[in-house]
């Protein structure tokens, strides 16, 4: 599978041998503390069920990763573009490529979890937080 954005920029899945370096470099630009550990990224990416790269000539711009029961539900994971590549459709050619692998009548539990302030970039996919459905969302997660 290989999705051409532009003549130049294509998503594609990811080859880890060769891809991870570029992603951890993504999660570094962000200061996520996923890049804090290596070796953790790595397998957190080779588990998950699908995840993408995209490429600009040779060089990674942007990745995402989901993880799905590969029947009803998908989790997606992460969504990254290099900093000096946000707002030029990547961060959204990404999701949709996501959206496309599980199609929303197939995999109808589709959750995601953003960083705050980037409620805007999701409403503009036509995703809708879990309150406006009468839902609450629930985490359990470290406080540190």
């Amino acid at each position: 599978m290989v999705i051409a954005l532009s003549e130049k920029i294509h998503i594609r899945e990811v080859d880890l041998s060769r891809d991870f370096p570029a992603i951890l470099d993504l999660y570094r630009a962000h200061e996520w503390s996923h890049a804090n550990d290596p070796e953790r990224l790595e397998r957190a990416v080779r588990c998950s069920s699908y995840a993408i790269v995209a490429v600009d000539g040779e060089r990674i711009i942007g990745f995402a990763r989901a993880m799905s029961d590969e029947a009803f539900a998908v989790y997606i994971a992460d969504i990254l573009v290099a900093p000096e590549r946000q707002r030029q459709g990547i961060g959204r050619a990404l999701t949709q490529e996501i959206h496309d692998h599980y199609p929303l009548n197939i995999f109808h539990h589709q959750v995601l979890i953003a960083e705050r302030g980037v409620d805007g970039f999701y409403r503009s996919l036509g995703m809708t937080p879990v309150s406006a459905f009468g839902l609450t969302a629930f985490i359990r997660t470290r406080s540190d």
